[in-house]
């Protein structure tokens, strides 16, 4: 199976899922955009389970053209894939048409059926689409949602599960891991840290067990570089054939892969604002036998900047506390 996304960096946006045939391909279209020009698609192919992306279409008249990705069935080949007549239905619980059609160079014409959609966006800042946008937004519920991710292991690929509340952002409340080796439903991971979803890097990947190969991941609850961002890992396990919780969560984590430590940093005050602020590291030593990371040590760095001076020390008992209990949010990117 293809599957085929469109997305953006907001959490309010246009996502639909739409399914059907591509020539003899069964495919799942992921849509989520907020403009022409923001338009966005990730897409697995059903033998491989490779992941590709595209974006940045070019609008001619209402068809959006994204030229020159490679085939689902070749490697070198490039193809032209054309959604046509896209209604972006801004601020309405159902778009007018419950089909999406489209033509590829390579298979002709398409045409899918709607599955899933949720069109929240405040169009531009008006008034009016602000007020559109609340109502649908305060209204609007549903769960089990679930939307691929573009990173992938070798043998893995992932989908996050969406839930939405009335009056609540989405909400990321599981993964499930599906084989690239058949596309079956590996595991099904829970998660209740309500993490608000974004786009398609929730999750990323990387060796964080230090035995070489990029196998485990992380959950995020932003896509970010910035500071305070919270992160869930996890780790395979080869004798179980699935992936366990490796015992570290924290923020921002740093990774010393020659001592095999992990280091959160929390970060209380604003760095850029803020005249003073306050880093509170913890420390986590991963455990080869047991495959998860056990808690090391923290510290606690309290940073004063002004025009006259620009000095750190280490926190005070009271400056410690108060940042451990701190709910923080993310912060601006550097």
């Amino acid at each position: 199976m293809m599957m085929v996304f469109l997305i953006p960096q907001v959490t309010e946006a246009i996502y639909r899922v739409y399914s059907g045939n591509m020539g003899d391909n069964k495919v799942e279209f992921y849509l989520f955009a907020t403009s022409d020009s923001n338009f966005h698609i990730i897409y697995i192919e059903d033998k491989t389970k490779k992941i590709e992306y595209m974006g940045a279409p070019k609008k001619i008249e209402n068809d959006y053209h994204f030229e020159n990705y490679t085939t689902i069935d070749t490697v070198n080949n490039n193809d032209t894939l054309i959604i046509k007549n896209f209604d972006f239905s801004f601020n309405k619980v159902n778009s007018d048409s419950n089909e999406l059609f489209g033509y590829s160079q390579k298979f002709g014409d398409f045409k899918l059926k709607k599955e899933f959609e949720y069109n929240v966006f405040a169009e531009n800042g008006y008034e009016l689409t602000r007020v559109e946008s609340k109502q649908l937004f305060d209204n609007t519920e549903f769960e089990n949602i679930e939307f691929l991710q573009r990173s992938s292991t070798k043998d893995f690929y992932f989908k996050v599960i969406l839930s939405k509340k009335k009056k609540e952002d989405i909400k990321i409340t599981g993964i499930n891991v599906y084989s690239k080796k058949n596309g079956e439903l590996l595991q099904t991971i829970k998660n209740s840290k309500g993490y608000i979803f974004y786009t398609f890097h929730a999750i990323q990947i990387g060796d964080f067990d230090f035995d070489g190969n990029e196998n485990d991941f992380f959950l995020q609850g932003a896509e970010s570089f910035a500071p305070n961002v919270p992160q869930i890992y996890y780790i395979y396990d080869e004798s179980q054939n699935k992936y366990i919780e490796a015992n570290l969560e924290g923020y921002s984590i740093q990774f010393d892969s020659e001592n095999k430590i992990a280091t959160s940093t929390k970060t209380c005050g604003d760095v850029y604002v803020d005249p003073m602020f306050i880093k509170l590291n913890k420390q986590y030593l991963f455990n080869k036998n047991k495959k998860k990371y056990d808690y090391q040590d923290q510290y606690c760095i309290s940073y004063e900047n002004s025009e006259e001076k620009s000095i750190h020390k280490k926190c005070t008992k009271k400056e410690r506390l108060d940042c451990e209990k701190a709910v923080v949010e993310v912060g601006e990117e550097p």
